[in-house]
């Protein structure tokens, strides 16, 4: 019952076994770029088995997942998430037989006059994305490895705690007592389309929404109770997504809207006849939208999730609005969990004209390594001092032509090694590298195996947009 969604774990787990397949290959162990191909084929079904939308799915790790995403990539994907769909379908865990985990029956669209409350679902949407990406990354922070949060907590107790108090602040309430997918069902479910087997907790009286401010306020506080606990919940030491519950929060804000809308047109009369699920789908698809800040595939998802196709257009409506508004207060959850833990991640730039060149911004005061001979000692003084992960190697002092570059590491193990097994390396035994310079040693340990020369090579006039460009594609 904790407030987390299925498709964080499931992509993990398809990841995972892209990433294990991928070492069964020599043309996938030796090229990163072709196994990162893979762990995006992998994201992409292991979101159409969470919600059984293959093309979702794909959508989804274009959209979110991936920097690059050729078109063999795409094809892969797609083929992946089919496959994953039709196990799904096989397997048949719902017992119901369909994909579509909030199946919906809808006959009309909704009148023009109801768009513009699209919008203001949207901007709600994008409010509460953006105050959870806030505050869950504050929580995220406090409690990292090393703070004084997790010195005195372990992250078992932690999860333990989160679960009981989440057990007993839903109980009390009718709409956080069941599952969160089984509530969403029934918030998704317009009053004149109800099935006969389906108990719709209050919300319809036959096929006539309730029409009540106690009902509204039971719906903004199941909002409010299921906004908190995902806010501690996710990012905790469990595996978890945030879709169920944020399409949760957002159902219950888009019900209570709808109910206010149907009340408003009772009195003035301004549209036919109000649905209040179609407002808690929006709902739904706002919240998400300014937490993920996606909207491609969001839209797609949600088509997939509800089969609603006749409010795709409300979908596009709400999710860009949640967007846009998200965005004026930040970066959606996924960029900052990635800032968050310090992942090597270059972020495409918004709206940002590259003026400058290379040699504009470049440092040209580097420690290097020359070609030249020198001692065990120096140059194992100079690796074990450092934090760099590499030196550039040059010809000599005087002459700082590029030869390649050379990894900290493997270099530095290579002679504390030498060192320690052969009785014949002494700290003052010369050591050249032999193939980038005419200087020679007598009896010098050669380290030209350790030279990589394929690095990337720009001229200092290289366009800054350019080099851009090459650093997100590394």
């Amino acid at each position: 019952g904790m407030s987390l969604g299925k498709e964080g774990p499931l992509v993990h787990v398809a990841c995972c076994w892209a990433n294990f397949c991928s070492k069964l290959s020599s043309r996938y162990v030796q090229n990163e770029a072709k196994r990162r191909e893979l762990i995006s084929t992998a994201a992409a079904a292991g979101v159409s088995v969470a919600f059984g939308t293959p093309l979702g799915g794909v959508l989804f790790s274009y959209e979110e997942v991936s920097t690059m995403f050729p078109q063999k990539t795409m094809i892969r994907a797609f083929f992946a998430a089919v496959i994953a769909a039709l196990s799904l379908r096989w397997y048949n865990p719902t017992g119901t037989g369909r994909l579509t985990m909030f199946q919906t029956h809808f006959v009309e669209m909704p009148s023009m006059s109801e768009y513009p409350w699209f919008l203001v679902l949207g901007a709600v949407g994008g409010v509460l994305g953006a105050m959870f990406v806030h505050f869950n990354i504050k929580i995220g922070a406090a409690r990292q490895e090393g703070t004084a949060f997790r010195k005195r907590v372990p992250i078992i107790a932690e999860v333990a705690i989160i679960a009981l108090v989440t057990a007993l602040t839903s109980w009390p309430l009718l709409f956080t007592r069941d599952l969160s997918t089984s509530t969403i069902r029934v918030l998704f479910q317009g009053c004149a389309e109800v099935q006969a087997d389906m108990d719709m907790m209050g919300l319809c009286d036959g096929a006539e929404p309730i029409i009540s401010m106690e009902l509204v306020q039971s719906l903004m506080l199941a909002a409010l109770l299921r906004f908190i606990q995902m806010t501690f919940t996710f990012g905790t030491g469990v595996p978890c997504g945030l879709f169920v519950p944020s399409l949760y929060t957002g159902a219950c804000v888009g019900r209570s809207l709808g109910i206010f809308v149907s009340w408003l047109n009772s009195q003035y009369h301004f549209a036919g006849p109000i649905n209040t699920g179609v407002y808690a789908m929006v709902g739904a698809a706002a919240v998400l939208g300014g937490v993920c800040r996606v909207t491609i595939s969001l839209v797609v998802i949600m088509f997939g999730l509800t089969g609603a196709l006749q409010l795709i257009v409300p979908f596009m409506l709400a999710v860009l609005t949640a967007k846009f508004v998200g965005d004026a207060f930040g970066d959606g959850i996924y960029d900052a969990c990635i800032i968050l833990r310090g992942y090597p991640y270059l972020h495409e730039p918004h709206d940002v004209s590259f003026n400058a060149r290379a040699c504009d911004i470049m440092d040209d005061e580097l420690e290097c390594i020359n070609a030249e001979p020198t001692t065990i000692a120096k140059l194992l003084e100079l690796l074990q001092a450092t934090t760099y992960g590499g030196f550039p190697l040059v010809a000599s002092g005087g002459d700082h032509t590029l030869l390649g570059y050379v990894h900290t590491e493997p270099l530095r193990r290579h002679l504390e090694m030498s060192l320690k097994e052969s009785a014949l390396m002494r700290e003052d035994y010369p050591v050249v590298f032999k193939k980038y310079t005419t200087r020679r040693a007598s009896g010098a340990m050669d380290l030209s195996k350790f030279v990589d020369e394929t690095v990337v090579r720009i001229v200092p006039e290289t366009p800054l947009a350019q080099v851009h460009n090459i650093f997100r594609q590394l």
